[in-house]
C-alpha cells in the first residue's frame, strides 16, 4: 500500500484526522434504512440448497436502482448454515451469459470441490458439490473465483457468507440469534456514476487495487439495525476488492474480538480498533447492555500516512477541536428492549488451540510476490488488461502449471513476503496458524486459526500449515494474493496435495 506507516504501529494507537476532502467520498451521505440482513438458509441436513447465479437490480441509494449479481436473489447471497459433521449440498445454476466459479472460502474441502477457476461453469451449466463439513466452528464465505474475472463479478455482488457451528459453539455462551444479536456484516466499498450504476475497471485498477469511494453494509448505505439491549455479536467479513479497513466505534469503545477465519480464540481479547485485510472475518462482541448506541467505523486505511498521525482515543473530540467533519457511520447499532437480549458475561475460554511442535515442521517453503510494470513487456496469461505484472516466485498465475506439491498430512513452514506493497495472501483448503506477521510478533487477536495473512515489504510473514484433504492436478488448490485485481493479473499459484 501507499502509506508510510506501517499496520502493526497505526493499530498500535495511531490514527489520522483526515481532512474534509478526503472524507467526503468514503462517507457519502444517504438516507437512514436499515441493514439488509440475507436470508438464512439451512444447510444441515444433506438436503440441496438451491444458489441461481443471476443478474438483478438493487438500490444501494433510495429511488435509485443498480444492476446488480448475486445468488437466488439480486445482490449477494443468502447465509447459508451448517454444522460440523454434515453434507453440504450446493446446487449452482449459472443464469449469466459469462463463465462463473465459485470458491468456498475458508472450507476444508478436497480440491475437486473446493471452486478454483478449474471449476468454472459456462453460461447455463450447472455445480453440484457435495461437501463434508468436517471443521471446527468457524465464519465463512463464497464468491466468486473465475479466471481473469474474479474482481469484477464479486464487485457486482457475487459473495455471501457461510456459517459453521458445532458442539463447542452450541456449549459457549455468546449471542446467536440470526439477524437479531448475531448479525452479518459484510463490509465493501463501491463507486457509483451520477445514474448510480457501479463503476469498475480491471484496467483502470491502481497498483494497490479498485478502490470504492462509499462503504456499503450487506448493500446499504450507513444503515441501522435494531438489537436487544445486551451483548450482540458482528460477524464482520472484508468482503472489499482491495481495502484494507480500520474498524472502531464513534466513541471509541472497548469490543471483544472472538474468532478470526478459521473459528473461535482461546479467549475474547479486548480491543478499539482493529485491522480488516480483504478477505479476512473477524467476530466481535460489543456490549450494549446500558441500552444506548453503538455506532461503527469503518476507515479507509490507505488514507492514513505519516504526516497525518493523530491520537485515535477521543477520536470524536480530537475531530470536532480540529474543526473537521466527523466521519458518518457505516452501521448503527439502535438498542430496543423489546427484543430478546443476551446478558450472560463472556467466557474467559474459548477454544483450546494446539500448535505443532518445531519436530513436527517437516519442510519449509518460500513465496515472493512481486509487482513489476508491465508496459510495453510480455502480461503472461493474464491478459492484455493487465498494467502490471502480478507475480509469485517469479511467475504469473497459469492454468497449465502446478507450482508446488505438498504431502498430506505433513506440518510446513510457509514463509511469505512482498518486494512491493502489503498483501493479503489466501491459501486454499485450510487453516493454518501464523508463526509472525510483517517480522513482528502475533497479536493476541491473530493467534488463532487462520486462512488470511498479511505481509508486506518490510519483512516476513510466517505460516504453519497442514493439508488434511486431496487436491489433484486436474482440482489443485490455490494461494494467491486476496487483492482482487492482483489475483486477476496473476499474482496467484496452484499447488495439489497427494
Amino acid at each position: 500500500m501507499s502509506f508510510a506507516i506501517s499496520r502493526r504501529q497505526f493499530i498500535a494507537g495511531s490514527a489520522a484526522l483526515i481532512g474534509a476532502s478526503r472524507l467526503k467520498p468514503a462517507w457519502a451521505k444517504a438516507a437512514p434504512v436499515a441493514l439488509p440482513i440475507p436470508t438464512l438458509v439451512d444447510g444441515t441436513n444433506s438436503e440441496p440448497v438451491d444458489m441461481k447465479i443471476q443478474t438483478g437490480e438493487w438500490s444501494f441509494k433510495p429511488g435509485v436502482k443498480t444492476q446488480t449479481l448475486g445468488f437466488s436473489q439480486n445482490y449477494l447471497g443468502p447465509t447459508i448454515r451448517t454444522r460440523q459433521n454434515s453434507e453440504l449440498n450446493l446446487h449452482y445454476q449459472n443464469n449469466l451469459n459469462e463463465p462463473v466459479a465459485v470458491h468456498g472460502h475458508g472450507l476444508h474441502v478436497p480440491g475437486d470441490v473446493d471452486g478454483g477457476p478449474q471449476l468454472e461453469m459456462a453460461p447455463g451449466d450447472r455445480w453440484q458439490p457435495s461437501l463434508s463439513i468436517v471443521q471446527p466452528a468457524a465464519t465463512c464465505w463464497y464468491h466468486s473465483h473465475t479466471h481473469g474475472k474474479t474482481g469484477d463479478q464479486v464487485y457486482r455482488g457475487l459473495a455471501g457468507m457461510i456459517i459453521i457451528d458445532d458442539e463447542l459453539s452450541d456449549s459457549i455462551a455468546l449471542p446467536r440469534q440470526y439477524g437479531v444479536d448475531d448479525l452479518p456484516v459484510i463490509i465493501q466499498d463501491r463507486t457509483f456514476d451520477a445514474q448510480g450504476r457501479l463503476v469498475y475497471s480491471l484496467n483502470d485498477a491502481g497498483e494497490d487495487g479498485w478502490f470504492g469511494e462509499t462503504v456499503v453494509i450487506n448493500g446499504a448505505i450507513s444503515p441501522v439495525a435494531r438489537v436487544p439491549a445486551g451483548k450482540v455479536r458482528l460477524r464482520l467479513l472484508n468482503g472489499a476488492n482491495a481495502r484494507f479497513y480500520i474498524v472502531t466505534f464513534t466513541d471509541n469503545r472497548t469490543f471483544h474480538k472472538i474468532a478470526s477465519d478459521g473459528g473461535l480464540l482461546a479467549a475474547p481479547v479486548p480491543m478499539t480498533t482493529m485491522e480488516m485485510s480483504p478477505g479476512e472475518r473477524c467476530e466481535i462482541v460489543v456490549d450494549l447492555t446500558d441500552g444506548g448506541t453503538a455506532e461503527l467505523l469503518t476507515l479507509f486505511e490507505d488514507e492514513f500516512d505519516e504526516g497525518e498521525e493523530g491520537i485515535i482515543s477521543g477520536m470524536l473530540s480530537n475531530f470536532a477541536l480540529s474543526g473537521k467533519p466527523v466521519p458518518q457511520p457505516s452501521l448503527s447499532l439502535i438498542t430496543d428492549a423489546s427484543l430478546p437480549a443476551h446478558t450472560e458475561p463472556l467466557p474467559e475460554k474459548l477454544a483450546t488451540i494446539i500448535r505443532p511442535k518445531e519436530s513436527e515442521i517437516q519442510r519449509t517453503r518460500d513465496f515472493i510476490l512481486d509487482m513489476e510494470d508491465g508496459e510495453g513487456g510480455s502480461h503472461g496469461n493474464h491478459g492484455d488488461h493487465a498494467l502490471m505484472d502480478m507475480t509469485i516466485n517469479g511467475a504469473a498465475m497459469d492454468m497449465s502449471v502446478i507450482n508446488e506439491k505438498v504431502n498430506r498430512g505433513v506440518w510446513e513452514r510457509w514463509r511469505i513476503r512482498s518486494n512491493q506493497g502489503a498483501h493479503p495472501f489466501h491459501v486454499h483448503g485450510c487453516s493454518f496458524l501464523i508463526e509472525q506477521m510483517e517480522g513482528a510478533a502475533v497479536s493476541p487477536d491473530q493467534s488463532g486459526w487462520k486462512d488470511m495473512v498479511v505481509l508486506d515489504d518490510d519483512d516476513w510473514s510466517e505460516i504453519v500449515v497442514r493439508f488434511d484433504y486431496p487436491a489433484n492436478e486436474q482440482f489443485p488448490y490455490m494461494y494467491h494474493c486476496h487483492i482482487l485485481e492482483h489475483e486477476d493479473r496473476g499474482m496467484m499459484g496452484q499447488f495439489t496435495v497427494t
